[in-house]
């Protein structure tokens, strides 16, 4: 719709309705409504996750749900830990040593409650309990992969996760 404002025709008012309105939609919020919607049907099919060494490793076998859980990493972790895992401040994912890791459920552990006084937060309130379980199986699956410029391991070396 176009209006007059002083004898020029202008479509000024739609326009300040975006860059005014918060309420008004943008392609980031449609994105992010899409997003919540597709994940609400992931998780709602998938039902309640459980931390479980059974259930974190069952996951790593799903493309799609690891392709969700790649999202989620680089949304989240890749800034420390690097696109591929391979560690920038963050501790390298993708070798055999883990600080604060002896099993894999303690990557869920890790991911909820933080670990390092705050250098790894917690992300408890960030993200939902299926969210965290499912990061978990995916940075369990970065496990022997090869980063592009992976960082020197730091921690203890630890056995390898269970088989799914």
């Amino acid at each position: 719709r176009d209006y007059k404002v002083t004898g020029v025709q202008t479509c000024a008012l739609p326009i300040f309705y975006y860059d005014a309105n918060p309420e008004a939609s943008t392609i980031w919020t449609e994105l992010a409504r899409k997003q919540n919607i597709e994940n609400k049907k992931i998780f709602g099919a998938l039902g309640d996750l459980e931390p479980t060494p059974a259930t974190i490793m069952k996951l790593t076998s799903d493309p799609k749900l690891m392709g969700v859980g790649q999202g989620q990493f680089l949304a989240t972790c890749a800034q420390c830990h690097a696109k591929d895992g391979g560690g920038i401040n963050g501790v390298n994912l993708c070798d055999d040593s883990y600080k604060n890791v002896k099993s894999v459920e303690d990557l869920y552990t890790i991911i909820t409650e933080g670990a390092g006084s705050g250098a790894m937060p917690a992300w408890k309130t960030a993200l939902s309990k299926n969210e965290r379980v499912l990061m978990a199986s995916y940075i369990a699956s970065l496990r022997g992969t090869k980063p592009a410029s992976p960082k020197a391991p730091e921690g203890t070396p630890i056995p390898a996760w269970p088989s799914n």
